[in-house]
């Protein structure tokens, strides 16, 4: 008896070895699975997919072995069973500090109750990479495609693949006036009116905006809201108060000389964090004093505000809401359960009053 078991416990041994190393070799399988453990592939893709059927010791035993040897679900067998890929993809034009990281959390929460995953792509402001990583999702057959676009995308031709492909696709933060895909955003045009506004009102009338890129409609429409908050204020538009960047590195460049010969400027408004951030950057290497000398007022989502000295005002929008709506918002689109695919929505916006504007009236 005791030379049987221990024949069978070196049996088992050597079967353990060798599928160890077979693993390293390539790709373990369903059936590989099921010469180890003695049991049907059937048995095994069950109790992979947590079939009722399925005995909970062996569900363990399957996953314990699934584990131990780095057997994963093959993607393209899954899509041919159920038809779904279960993915989501994210499609950014870069990783930064500022908003992106809360807009990411925003979203795995909203997909975190779900069966869903998210992939993210980066498309490094590149119109030519944003269009391959739409041939990339088509590939993948992702069910769905949030995208915030690059500084270099003028239209959405590149994304009809996708509506040809039935594969939702949401806009959000940067998008194109358009009447294929719906987007969700914040009232930009509003949120630029806003801060404006609070500048007039504290006595500033000769401010600097700093704008992003000029094609994108967040850009057009935050400057419509300077525009108008000055002409509802009886105050002139001068075109050279007016800066656009595709880059904050361009800033280098065109933000200094202003600083050093326009002295009537009292306020500078920026339309995004990463602006705000490089500018205060030239306000402190040309020793500008915060508000004393030069008062600072921007939109986005109040991390980096907090965190300088003084704090700045800003108008607050919400990356984490943004993620979740937007997120939401495809998944209704992605069930069915939504029937105004070309809706927009809009998130709500407030006013953080801080240090760093002075009342010069």
């Amino acid at each position: 008896m005791k030379s049987r078991k221990r024949l069978r416990e070196s049996l088992q041994l050597v079967t353990f070895l060798f599928f160890s190393i077979f693993s390293l070799m390539q790709r373990v399988t369903i059936k590989d699975l099921a010469r180890l453990l003695s049991l049907s592939t059937s048995t095994i893709s069950r109790a992979l997919s947590d079939h009722p059927d399925i005995s909970e010791a062996t569900k363990r035993k399957v996953r314990t072995a699934a584990e131990e040897f780095g057997y994963s679900t093959n993607m393209h067998a899954r899509l041919f069973r159920k038809q779904q890929s279960g993915l989501i993809a994210l499609v950014l034009p870069e990783i930064n500090m500022f908003f992106i990281p809360k807009l990411i959390s925003g979203i795995n929460k909203a997909l975190a109750p779900t069966d869903y995953s998210l992939n993210i792509f980066i498309s490094n402001d590149s119109y030519k990479q944003e269009k391959a990583i739409i041939r990339q999702c088509l590939n993948w057959a992702v069910e769905g495609v949030l995208i915030s676009l690059s500084n270099e995308t003028y239209d959405l031709s590149h994304l009809e693949p996708l509506s040809k492909a039935k594969i939702k696709c949401v806009l959000l933060d940067k998008t194109l006036e358009n009447d294929q895909f719906p987007a969700v955003m914040i009232d930009s045009r509003d949120a630029a009116y806003q801060a404006i506004s609070y500048l007039i009102q504290k006595g500033h009338q000769n401010i600097v905006g700093i704008f992003g890129n000029p094609n994108l409609r967040i850009s057009q429409e935050r400057l419509e809201g300077y525009k108008a908050a000055l002409e509802d204020h009886k105050l002139s538009f001068h075109s050279e108060n007016v800066i656009f960047t595709e880059d904050s590195s361009q800033l280098d460049f065109i933000l200094p000389p202003i600083l050093k010969h326009n002295k009537n400027i009292t306020a500078i408004f920026t339309m995004s964090e990463e602006l705000m951030a490089k500018s205060l950057y030239h306000l402190n290497r040309l020793e500008i004093s915060i508000p004393k000398d030069m008062s600072v007022i921007s939109i986005g989502d109040g991390v980096y505000f907090h965190l300088t000295h003084p704090q700045i005002t800003h108008i607050k929008d919400s990356g984490s809401k943004m993620g979740k709506t937007a997120t939401r918002f495809l998944l209704d689109v992605v069930s069915g359960a939504s029937e105004h695919e070309l809706s927009q929505k809009i998130i709500p916006t407030k006013l953080v009053e801080l240090e760093s504007v002075r009342d010069i009236r």
